[in-house]
């Protein structure tokens, strides 16, 4: 196996969607392009950066980054295969490769604070993310679907903040 990241580009398009396709049905949603996942289908529009995890010649994972204002971005799309949540794939650390590529773009943007929200059931995620240094914060978007939120903070007094 060889697994890499990569920027999105527009010849990815209709590779992403199958992704997307595939993998959301894993965790139980079905992907909506016409309504709650419209984002998908515009992705240079829609994100800051979006990023694909390939194993080989096939995409396997995605995360991306959403501008909030300055000095604020969410994390978004932090999805892979459920092939690739298995045991047997999980010591390789392949989510926390999404998720320090889209930490290490926001610090190199200058955001201060990156923010996250997800479901309470969606437990793995959740230690995935506690372990990365973001803690529980406040609703800050009107994402009905969401009933978790938390926060990383990049910086803290003009300097980058200590992270575990």
């Amino acid at each position: 196996m060889m697994f890499y990241v990569q920027r999105f580009q527009k010849k990815y398009s209709k590779s992403a969607i199958r992704f997307l396709k595939q993998c959301l049905p894993e965790s139980g949603r079905t992907l909506d392009l016409d309504g709650r996942h419209k984002i998908y289908g515009d992705i240079d529009r829609y994100f800051e950066c979006f990023w694909l995890l390939f194993d080989k010649k096939m995409i396997v994972g995605t995360v991306a980054l959403k501008k909030i204002d300055n000095t604020r971005c969410e994390l978004k799309a932090l999805y892979l295969l459920e092939l690739y949540l298995l045991e047997n794939f999980q010591e390789m650390g392949l989510g926390r490769m999404l998720l320090e590529t889209s930490i290490n773009e926001a610090k190199k943007q200058g955001y201060c604070e990156l923010f996250f929200d997800t479901l309470s059931t969606s437990e793995k995620a959740i230690r995935l993310y506690k372990k990365a240094g973001f803690i529980m914060t406040e609703r800050y978007n009107e994402n009905e679907f969401a009933d978790v939120f938390m926060v990383l903070k990049l910086k803290q007094n003009g300097k980058d903040a200590d992270r575990l």
